[in-house]
């Protein structure tokens, strides 16, 4: 009996070592993963510096007409925030202020192999593991968590007052700091860009 006792708690110990064992493994290999994934993030070449106050014009057009703003987004412009920027600039630093009821047309362009995407949420959202929903109808590139290797347009109506990211959708990059600022206005003020003059 006490043999049998003996030999059913050593292959418990043994379960439960292999079971320990099985975790670690598969932690360390999401591990790897996960740091293989971002090994070439950022791209090596990208030491450009962040645009300034000069190079507000190249970031933003606007059709008055049309009441129509648009906006190049370039993820990983440079290696500012380890890539995690847009423009080149992160953590809200770059600020479009754009009036109520206008239109945004944003060209998302990934310059990263690393998925990258754009989502329009309250700013509040922007410093969470993942930011949710787009806040304004299509204001997202398409499935926002995956992220994207490629470019992608897309346009929305600002239809609320207040303060908005452009994050990137990809788990925890946006709490890492990979958003920009999008003040939506009162009607009848004009849109602009506010860059910051020191370099990131």
């Amino acid at each position: 009996m006490n043999q049998i006792l003996r030999k059913l708690v050593s292959q418990s110990l043994c379960g439960v070592l292999l079971f320990c064992l099985a975790i670690i493994t598969t932690q360390s290999v999401n591990l790897c993963a996960d740091e293989a994934a971002h090994k070439d993030h950022p791209l090596s070449g990208r030491k450009t510096p962040s645009p300034g106050p000069d190079d507000v014009d190249k970031f933003i057009r606007v059709d008055r007409i049309a009441k129509t703003v648009f906006i190049p987004l370039a993820a990983t412009f440079n290696d500012a925030n380890h890539g995690m920027n847009f423009n080149g600039h992160y953590k809200g630093r770059a600020i479009y202020s754009v009036p109520k009821g206008w239109k945004v047309s944003i060209h998302f362009k990934n310059m990263s192999p690393v998925p990258h995407s754009a989502v329009v949420v309250e700013q509040v959202m922007a410093r969470k593991l993942q930011v949710g929903e787009p806040y304004f109808d299509g204001a997202s590139t398409t499935d926002p968590l995956k992220g994207l290797k490629k470019d992608e347009k897309f346009t929305f109506v600002v239809d609320d007052i207040g303060k908005f990211a452009i994050a990137c959708g990809f788990p925890a990059h946006s709490a890492s700091g990979h958003w920009i600022a999008l003040n939506v206005t009162k009607e009848g003020e004009n849109p602009s860009l506010k860059l910051p003059a020191s370099p990131l």
